[in-house]
């Protein structure tokens, strides 16, 4: 199976949550500014990677972990990287796609756009990194859920 866990710009929440599921990133806790620093692919992708599929890691269950910006586009990404895969003898149903666009809030916004558009970086980073902390408790849910649904047997399902 590959998760692809994608949102907007794919540089923050699903870098998270994809972290989360890796076991990169505490579930059982609030994350430090600290545990941020850590997460692969954190507050680094930009517009040009949008649409494209990052490998971030393999869960203990032998599942691929992705992360993926796609805009405001995320049924025609998603229908276009099922079609390929159908086109190229894959199986559409190998991907699973889990949205992480509903942790987004006001001070995420500011700090990803300051951060990754703006290429103000000292300053968004920390807003951005703030802001992901606030939506933590929803995106670990979210990550718990695919856990659950997938049947997956990781130590954050309990």
């Amino acid at each position: 199976m590959k998760i692809v866990y994608h949102c907007y710009g794919g540089a923050h929440a699903s870098p998270t949550a994809a972290a989360v599921h890796l076991g990169l990133m505490p579930h059982n806790r609030f994350p430090r500014f600290s545990d941020f620093e850590k997460i692969p692919f954190f507050d680094c992708t930009i517009w040009n990677e949008h649409g494209r599929l990052i490998k971030v890691g393999v869960d203990s269950a032998g599942n691929e972990v992705y992360i993926m910006g796609r805009r405001n586009s995320p049924k025609m990404v998603i229908s276009l990287i099922r079609e390929l895969a159908r086109q190229n003898g894959g199986e559409p149903d190998d991907y699973y796609f889990v949205n992480c666009l509903q942790i987004f809030n006001p001070v995420m916004i500011t700090g990803g756009y300051s951060s990754r558009a703006m290429g103000w970086v000292k300053f968004g980073r920390p807003v951005v990194t703030f802001g992901t902390m606030i939506s933590f408790p929803i995106l670990v849910a979210i990550v718990k859920k695919t856990v659950r649904n997938l049947r997956i047997n990781l130590p954050l399902d309990q």
